[in-house]
């Protein structure tokens, strides 16, 4: 069978960047949490996931790095596989300028060149381990799992007031219900959302499946895998809600966001199952030994470091010295996307 040809996509701010720092001040408003800081503060850990790509996917056909400023210094710009996408090369010029990961992830289609088959990395995940091109896709397919899972309050809670993730769970379920029947989808491909990799998360499908609408689905806060022409079909078929929220340089609790595409593969059984990796985000701003033996042992191919809350300046540099540590025991060999 011929080799499928898999794109990486991965965003990247600088938020020490003062010409950045300025233009998006122009744009803030006091209720937005995109005026954190916390949540561009640089870790120190992009070179670990080129390192990452390298030796544990060396089979990626091309790396899409995109950015909206400089590029890193130490970032090998040459190298064949690496292409530099600015916000202004494929997302439209009547929704710029952007601060919000919303619009950058919903435009993705429109980059240039980008292959059918691609996986979306945010850069605070990363690869721990050797992984197959069949781990992202397989027959042309991405690999998920459909796995019902409802959105409480706790759920929504557990991301803080004035976060502006928590409403877009509820917005993504809501346009996947006006779009889809939840029994036909089920009915349509039964084996897809009943599958021996699930596991006990079987269960959890039959005892809501009596529900007669979509309630949500679990997110590992990994990467995903995606096919362009499911971004087209969605511009397609909800353009009101899409266009809406690329036009909110901020986020916005009106916002969708790439979950929504995602859900949309599955609704239409355009994926094939695959095992989920479960408890593998950890919160940057707890100095978790789960975490770092996770990373130093490799207990998991793929790990999230996630800094939606803030920390204390020497707390901050304490724990990102020692994640630097943890991946210097299984990434220390610079890679060729190193100058």
């Amino acid at each position: 069978m011929k080799e499928e040809q898999i794109d990486f996509v991965i965003p990247w701010v600088d938020g020490n960047d003062p010409e950045w720092i300025m233009r998006r001040n122009k744009v803030l408003v006091l209720k937005s949490s995109d005026s954190l800081n916390h949540r561009y503060l640089d870790w120190g850990l992009l070179r670990y996931w080129f390192r990452g790509v390298q030796k544990f996917t060396p089979w990626v056909h091309k790396i899409w790095f995109i950015c909206d400023q400089k590029p890193p210094i130490w970032l090998n710009r040459s190298h064949p596989k690496i292409e530099i996408v600015y916000h202004s090369d494929y997302i439209p010029a009547k929704y710029l300028p952007v601060f919000s990961s919303h619009p950058i992830e919903l435009n993705l289609h429109r980059i240039k060149g980008l292959s059918d088959k691609f996986v979306y990395f945010n850069d605070d995940t990363f690869i721990l381990s050797p992984l197959n091109s069949d781990f992202f896709f397989k027959n042309g397919y991405p690999r998920d799992h459909a796995i019902i899972n409802p959105i409480t309050a706790t759920e929504l809670a557990r991301n803080g007031r004035g976060s502006h993730i928590s409403p877009v769970y509820l917005n993504d379920i809501e346009y996947m219900n006006a779009d889809y029947d939840f029994h036909s989808c089920v009915k349509a491909h039964p084996l897809k959302w009943f599958h021996p990799c699930y596991g006990k998360n079987n269960f959890r499908n039959l005892l809501l499946l009596p529900w007669p609408r979509f309630i949500g689905f679990i997110e590992t806060h990994l990467p995903n895998a995606f096919l362009k022409s499911s971004f087209e079909k969605a511009w397609k078929n909800d353009y009101d809600i899409l266009d809406a929220t690329s036009g909110h340089p901020l986020r916005d609790d009106r916002d969708v966001n790439q979950w929504l595409i995602r859900h949309q593969q599955l609704a239409d059984g355009n994926f094939i199952p695959r095992k989920p990796l479960m408890h593998c985000c950890f919160s940057a701003h707890e100095d978790d030994e789960r975490m770092h033996m996770m990373i130093r042992r490799q207990l998991q191919p793929l790990i999230c470091i996630n800094d939606f809350k803030p920390l204390p300046e020497s707390s901050f540099k304490k724990l990102r010295n020692k994640i630097q540590e943890d991946f210097d025991t299984i990434l220390a060999e610079k890679s060729d996307f190193e100058v």
